[in-house]
């Protein structure tokens, strides 16, 4: 690492430090938090929340570009909307919709 002027204070030579890295542009997106969704849908779908959280409806999505934090959505999801993303595992294979207590 080689800093522009003055050597921040606490840093010293050969010390380990955990840094993040971001390369590309930045773009606006709607976003998506990981979850154990993506092991049952491979992220090609979502349960889909209704506005009054009565019920929650498969939805079809496409995602793009990740990171250990969220997905990037490229299609099916809009921003605001809710959707289950904790895993599927408890809720079968071939439910299209699924009413919420």
């Amino acid at each position: 690492m080689e800093f522009d002027g003055v050597q921040p204070e606490g840093i010293t030579r050969g010390q380990t430090l955990h840094i993040r890295l971001e390369l590309g542009n930045l773009s606006t997106a709607v976003l998506l938090p990981q979850g154990g969704f993506y092991q049952k849908t491979g992220g090609q779908w979502v349960y889909l929340v209704d506005e009054i959280g009565e019920y929650a409806i498969k939805r079809k999505i496409n995602l793009g570009r990740q990171n250990p934090e969220v997905f990037e959505v490229l299609s099916g999801l809009q921003p605001g909307q809710r959707v289950i993303t904790s895993s599927y595992d408890n809720y079968g294979d071939n439910f299209d919709k699924l009413i919420l207590k």
